[in-house]
């Protein structure tokens, strides 16, 4: 069985040298730094107790899929969302007559990439675990966390038994019928965790430490919970966390007290504590000036309120702040998320 690694960056790399032993995929990397440094060094990986080590082969990381001129049974797209159309409609020339592409995209990207992909050939993802790279070609799996993987019709077919026999090896991971939901669920979480943290500069600690930003995360999750209710989302838990247990209630929204609002912000209080040193993949992406995914996370949020009629303003007000950090015209600051405040 011939796979792919498309992105070779935390994610991506992290993937490929756990699987790397039994499966020797083929890495491909736009990033000339990264693709320099693995051929050069090997992918390194830094484990627990250890400083880094070895564990690819050089000549199997290519710039292009052209570069590699090969077929694939199976193409991990593991690019960020704002790159995954461009790395799909490569990825696609290259499948074997067997082949698929798996999306593992922050946000949800399955729909723009329905409209050249055939449906049988994609299969939706989840990342459940923590990463980092320091270095190019140097990564490190920060925390633990399943992978959810499932069919965008809900079936459970044999490939899809197959690739979690394959990244199994990577980490615990689960199949889902309900992928669309699941997506939507993790992409409630970024929206909260990944959005504040790069409008304010803050670490999730720093930030959850902090009750009118833990208002703010609720809010912004409302709005969420409340869209998928229209558009007939099922939510599912993430590692465990139910998304009820941390969004606000109509009422909660309302500024009534109650029990069940008590009990949420201890939850998310507790959530910050526990990765307190968690810092925002797209604030991380914001000061090496390049743009975010929100558009594929807070803005479907706000996309399907327009198309269900219900206002996400919270929503709407961190996306145009987002917008205007990456356009130079505002700094990233804690005060940006006093805005939300409403």
């Amino acid at each position: 069985m011939k796979i792919a690694v498309v992105g070779i960056g935390a994610v991506g790399g992290v993937i490929a040298s756990k699987i790397d032993r039994e499966y020797a995929p083929v890495m491909i990397s736009k990033n000339k730094e990264i693709v320099k440094s693995i051929r050069e060094n090997g992918l390194r990986v830094k484990k627990e107790k250890a400083t880094h080590c070895n564990v690819n082969c050089c000549p199997r990381i290519y710039s292009s899929f052209k570069e590699a001129d090969l077929k694939f049974d199976i193409i991990l797209l593991c690019t960020k969302a704002t790159n995954v159309i461009d790395a799909a409609k490569e990825a696609l020339n290259y499948l074997s007559e067997i082949g698929f592409i798996v999306s593992f995209q922050n946000g949800i990207v399955e729909n723009h990439l329905l409209e050249f992909v055939p449906e049988e050939k994609l299969v939706g993802g989840i990342i459940g675990f923590g990463a980092t790279m320091h270095q190019p070609g140097f990564v490190e799996m920060t925390s633990h966390g399943e992978i959810v993987i499932g069919e965008l019709n809900g079936c459970i077919k044999e490939r899809i038994k197959v690739l979690k026999s394959i990244l199994d090896s990577v980490i615990e991971t689960r199949i889902t019928q309900n992928i669309w939901g699941a997506k939507y669920s993790k992409l409630l979480i970024n929206a909260c965790i990944t959005t504040m943290g790069a409008v304010s500069g803050l670490t999730l600690g720093e930030m959850l430490s902090k009750k009118e930003f833990r208002e703010v995360f609720r809010k912004i999750l409302y709005e969420g919970v409340e869209v998928a209710k229209k558009k007939g989302i099922k939510l599912e838990k993430i590692s465990g966390v139910s998304i009820h247990k941390l969004a606000a209630s109509e009422r909660e929204i309302n500024g009534k007290f109650c029990l069940s609002k008590f009990h949420k912000d201890l939850i998310i209080k507790f959530i910050g504590r526990k990765y307190k040193n968690l810092k925002s993949s797209s604030l991380q992406s914001l000061e090496r000036g390049r743009k975010t995914e929100v558009d594929f996370i807070n803005g479907i949020i706000v996309r399907y309120g327009k198309e269900t009629g219900f206002e996400t303003p919270v929503n709407e007000r961190i996306v145009e702040i987002v917008h205007e950090i990456e356009n130079g015209k505002r700094k990233i600051s804690p005060e940006n998320l006093r805005e939300l405040i409403f």
